[in-house]
């Protein structure tokens, strides 16, 4: 850069354009999360299409998630283990081909308990998938600018949304349920071979002699403990949970309960996606300059009159369907970007993939539960619309105000080390102790 040329700044000076080789680690992740993330989503809206051909009740599609989501947190326990051991780029390998040849078995279940071992082995190599790809960000870009980075790769949830789920969607509709797995496997299989073509081997966080096997459940809970970890924890857990309950049963309750079209579901989904997606890349910059807590704060306010809207008295304002629901993924995935942004900032170098696993089981666990909890309150009445999504609802609103009181506990107590707008400004400004 010129001299001339001023770099943009955020709170405290910092850089926050990606250097070129950080911006290609983001894009490269970004496609490896795509591919995880459309591979557990996928299941959600198309729950109205493959439920009859397989004799599953509709309210009872939350089980297929919930298999997946169980499935991912026992894997991210035992890799959380090992992960920090080897080179972060074979693993990722290993996991990413996993992951799509447990799509192709998807492809060819014939029943409920089929579909659920396909979606559970599938859960085994997503886990470690997801919490590899954060990781490898974490590494590769530092943390004035990885809220910008992690904003990318949180991103995958929105572009499985603008293309994934609007495609899968209408690959079911013209091709029956199975086709969108098969192509999620194929697509998988391009990126995969390009990512390890393109990354070059990722062994920075491989400062020392590494743990030995018989030691890896004491690291883990080393580095699992403490009053910092387990504020992530929960925090991770409470950002997953309200969306997953609503989310898991949306394309059911828009069909049968509002009486939205099957054929016009895909651009309700795309719709959100885009919204989602250029969203998130701006709340990635703004959290670099904010900090967390109040992006947290107001994203989880607007997310909150959303849910009243869609599943209370969505005539209210004579809002649209297809206004709510993008607004209500906006604000969903940009509070999720604020709160992991905070999350990856807890470990150190060493123990982040590992770290990173423990999380995602924990959001693994978040996602089954929510799952699980909304089909256990939820009924289908003989038109096919579900019953007590008001109470489900109530249930994510309640929990979605926990997430601003627990950013702010986390970020007062992040180390003395970690970058001015990741802590709470009146405590740098008052001078009061991180921890």
């Amino acid at each position: 850069m010129r001299a001339h040329q001023a770099p943009a700044v955020g709170h405290g000076s910092f850089p926050l354009k990606l250097l070129a080789h950080e911006r290609r680690i983001a894009w490269l992740m970004t496609a490896v999360q795509f591919v995880s993330v459309i591979s557990f989503m996928v299941v959600m809206p198309l729950g109205p299409d493959f439920a009859p051909p397989l004799g599953i009740d509709p309210a009872r599609v939350g089980w297929v998630l919930a298999a997946y989501t169980g499935a991912s947190a026992i894997s991210g326990l035992l890799a959380a283990m090992v992960l920090d051991r080897f080179d972060r780029r074979p693993a990722i390998g290993i996991a990413m081909v996993g992951l799509l040849l447990c799509n192709l078995a998807a492809a060819f279940s014939v029943d409920l308990w089929t579909l659920l071992a396909a979606r559970a082995l599938a859960g085994l190599f997503g886990g470690p998938a997801g919490a590899l790809s954060v990781a490898i960000v974490a590494d590769n870009v530092p943390p004035e600018r990885r809220g910008k980075a992690v904003g990318m790769v949180m991103g995958a949830l929105s572009i499985s949304s603008v293309l994934g789920i609007p495609a899968a969607l209408e690959l079911s509709h013209l091709f029956g349920w199975r086709a969108p797995f098969l192509v999620v496997a194929g697509m998988g299989l391009v990126i995969i071979t390009t990512v390890l073509f393109i990354m070059p081997p990722q062994r920075a966080h491989l400062t020392g002699a590494p743990v030995r096997l018989a030691d890896a459940p004491l690291r883990l809970l080393r580095i699992g403990t403490g009053t910092l970890p387990w504020l992530a924890f929960t925090l991770a857990f409470v950002s997953i949970v309200p969306g997953f309950m609503l989310i898991t049963n949306l394309a059911i309750f828009a069909q049968y309960n509002l009486g939205f079209p099957r054929e016009h579901l895909g651009l309700l989904y795309m719709v959100g996606g885009v919204v989602s997606f250029f969203g998130m890349r701006a709340t990635g910059a703004l959290v670099d300059r904010k900090g967390s807590a109040p992006v947290t704060l107001v994203t989880a306010l607007a997310l909150g009159g959303l849910i009243f809207l869609i599943y209370y008295d969505w005539f209210w304002l004579s809002l649209p369907l297809l206004l709510l629901v993008p607004c209500f993924m906006l604000f969903n995935t940009a509070r999720m970007v604020a709160q992991s942004t905070a999350v990856s900032k807890v470990p150190a170098p060493a123990d982040r993939a590992g770290f990173m696993a423990l999380v995602q089981s924990v959001t693994q666990v978040a996602g089954g539960a929510a799952a699980l909890t909304a089909s256990a309150l939820l009924e289908t009445a003989p038109d096919g619309r579900l019953l007590h999504m008001d109470q489900v609802a109530l249930l994510a609103l309640c929990i979605n105000f926990l997430g601003a009181p627990l950013i702010w506990a986390l970020e007062r107590r992040l180390p003395k080390g970690a970058e001015p707008s990741h802590r709470v400004r009146a405590a740098a400004v008052k001078g009061a102790p991180p921890g």
